[in-house]
């Protein structure tokens, strides 16, 4: 695992391109995963030919840590498009002696296969069943509608964020256990992936970003339609429960809390983000 501290004190894209161009041209390795092209395409001198073939190779993950303030550079499209966002925000100050159930003595080791997924692009997976197929088709028809939301800043998911959305979904099903709170609430992938994948696509302060949050909202929070009304009440009823990042009763509870605090800043500030 590679980790970037501090990714966005510079622009990604000046010293990352090569890497945001390879991740596009993954191919499947002669021992399983998926291996990039060489990073460097030009020629290089004698001295350096040890790098003139450097990949990724298949089991390394690339993790980049960032803080959102005055200081930082935002991220564009381009970077969003390939990455999943983790937000590390929820602090419980009472939580500081360990939990013998999370204290791990004895942990077996992944093999490297446990590393490598079973495709990078829908159109690479293998014999899916009926019910990996059941699941992909409700990823696409949820996709589907957001897309129609987002249509008029031009903000859709393309092809990339479809693929990496539907097999984040089944890929977490193998580890579905863990995708819990630390109360044992079992957490939705798909509403994960979402929050994670297309509310970082929207910022800004204008009359269609305001539209498009109101339908989104109405959308996550009960699959219909809301005036700004209903919209104020949801986001009212957030505010009562004190912020929490799960909005209970929704059909998307991460997403729709979140939504609820991009929706406050909009109407207190006259500007809204993903982030802080």
């Amino acid at each position: 695992v590679c980790i970037i501290d501090e990714m966005n004190l510079a622009r990604v894209e000046h010293y990352f391109a090569e890497v945001l161009s390879q991740i596009e041209n993954r191919q499947k390795g002669d021992n399983g995963g998926y291996v990039t092209g060489n990073l460097i395409s030009q020629s290089l001198l004698e001295e350096d030919k040890e790098w003139e073939h450097q990949r990724i190779p298949a089991n390394m993950a690339i993790v980049g840590t960032v803080n959102m303030d005055e200081s930082t550079y935002g991220f564009s499209r381009k970077v969003l498009d390939r990455a999943f966002t983790i937000e590390l925000s929820e602090i419980d100050l009472a939580r500081w002696q360990a939990d013998e159930k999370e204290i791990i003595t004895n942990v077996d080791s992944w093999p490297i296969e446990a590393w490598y997924p079973r495709a990078i692009r829908l159109n690479e997976f293998e014999s899916p069943t009926e019910d990996e197929k059941k699941i992909i088709e409700q990823v696409i028809e949820a996709l589907t509608e957001i897309n129609i939301i987002l249509q008029p800043a031009q903000l859709q998911l393309g092809y990339r964020s479809r693929d990496e959305i539907a097999l984040f979904v089944l890929h977490a099903r193998e580890i579905e256990n863990s995708f819990v709170t630390h109360s044992g609430e079992q957490i939705d992938p798909l509403d994960l992936a979402i929050m994670m994948k297309v509310l970082p696509r929207i910022m800004g302060g204008s009359s269609t970003i305001r539209q498009i949050l109101m339908d989104l909202m109405a959308w996550a929070s009960h699959r219909g339609v809301a005036t700004e009304s209903d919209v104020e009440e949801i986001v009212n009823r957030w505010i009562d429960e004190k912020r929490p990042t799960a909005l209970k009763g929704a059909s998307f509870p991460r997403t729709a809390a979140r939504l609820c605090l991009m929706w406050d800043r909009l109407t207190n500030e006259g500007f809204t983000s993903f982030w802080m």
